[in-house]
């Protein structure tokens, strides 16, 4: 039988297992070479059975923690997904790291050759692998984590969903700044060895990189100023439409025509920006029109304030108003303003149903609508020149 040691190192546990496997199944203890190592067909059949046992149970695992109990505790379906997903690759990842430490990839392995560094405080192809590793596993769990925090727990402190994902991406690069420092000092690299690359990296930025430096640093002000967040409309340059999505690189801006439109953010800090819902959502229209000078000013303003208070979509506090711009050449212009909370991303709709019902009132009460007018003069008569011909 083999004896369980809970203190045994991983690697030990592996060849124990291996050895006594080869030594009751004799067919897979014939040996064979492998990257410069003797090694059995026991080796590559048990990690193969292990990844194969570990998808299972992760499988199970996210199975039953959505069907049996985030389904009755969570409403949103994207929410219980990511949350099962993340359980189940949290397994895969924490068995994958088992099994590399099991079959004997550390620091010990003759694999793990020195890079750089002075003797002493060499930086080896494992150390970077390493780094590399848990660099990823932090990024992944905070991105996954991210949309839990901020579905499950901001959205219960407050209705803004572009507050929330502001305060969820500035958590997200604090938990990834803090992970960082706390990866760095434990995975055993003196920072010393480290000082060439810092400066080749440090060269890169200031050269290569200067955009990406520049663009996540405005990332950065947007988030703690807050000059736009996501659920906004927004105008920058010719790009109009609502933010989506505030990333360390650039915000996305979906348009009207459903097309996402991936803006530096940059551009935000250098150019003006329109934000159409920075205070709030209620925003005023402007819907101009003319009439006749036949037309009665007093009569034109009540048809258009009626039109107005009975579309749906126009808000009654403040009120609709009229004013009376101006005596134009052909026609009396009027200006008729209204305020919408609905309408903020399609004006122009708005604008055509209030023209629509406009036009209908102005034919039943016989509104004559004026055209562009002109008084051709013709002189009688024919040039001198003309006649002696």
């Amino acid at each position: 039988m083999i004896q369980n040691n809970s203190t045994e190192p991983p690697i030990a546990a592996m060849e124990r297992l291996i050895n006594y496997i080869n030594s009751h199944v004799p067919v897979l203890s014939d040996k064979f070479p492998f990257l410069g190592e003797e090694i059995t067909a026991t080796h590559i059949i048990i990690p193969i059975v292990y990844l194969i046992l570990l998808n299972l149970l992760a499988n199970l695992v996210r199975s039953v923690l959505i069907n049996r109990i985030l389904t009755n505790r969570i409403e949103d379906r994207k929410t219980i997904l990511s949350i099962g997903n993340t359980t189940k690759y949290t397994i895969l990842i924490i068995g994958v790291t088992i099994l590399l430490a099991s079959i004997g990839f550390d620091s010990q392995s003759k694999f793990n050759v020195a890079l750089f560094g002075e003797e002493g405080n060499k930086v080896r192809v494992f150390d970077l692998l390493r780094l590399s590793f848990m660099f990823f596993l932090l990024i992944w769990f905070t991105r996954k984590l991210k949309p839990v925090f901020v579905n499950q727990v901001l959205s219960k402190y407050s209705d803004d969903i572009g507050v929330s994902q502001s305060i969820g991406t500035i958590v997200q690069y604090v938990f990834i700044i803090v992970g960082a420092f706390f990866i760095i000092q434990t995975s055993g690299i003196s920072l010393g060895s480290l000082n060439v690359l810092a400066g080749a990296l440090g060269v890169g930025i200031g050269f290569g990189l200067q955009n990406i430096a520049n663009n996540f640093i405005s990332g950065l002000i947007i988030l703690f100023e807050r000059p736009i967040k996501v659920g906004d409309r927004i105008e920058v340059g010719s790009v109009q439409g609502d933010v989506t999505k505030v990333s360390a690189r650039a915000t996305t801006v979906n348009t009207n025509d459903n097309i996402s439109i991936i803006v530096p953010n940059s551009e935000f800090i250098s150019q003006r920006v329109i934000n159409w819902s920075h205070n709030d959502r209620s925003i005023r229209f402007h819907v101009p029109v003319g009439v006749s000078y036949n037309e009665d000013p007093a009569e034109i303003k009540k048809i258009l304030l009626d039109v107005a208070e009975k579309n749906p979509e126009v808000l009654k506090r403040p009120a609709p108003e009229v004013l009376f711009v101006e005596y134009g050449d052909s026609s009396l212009n009027f200006d008729l303003m209204i305020w919408t909370s609905t309408y903020i991303n399609r004006p122009i709709v708005l604008r055509s149903q209030l023209y629509y019902e406009i036009f209908e009132r102005f034919k039943e009460h016989g509104v004559e609508i004026p055209f562009p007018q002109r008084d051709l003069h013709l002189r009688s008569g024919w040039p001198p020149e003309v006649k002696g011909k």
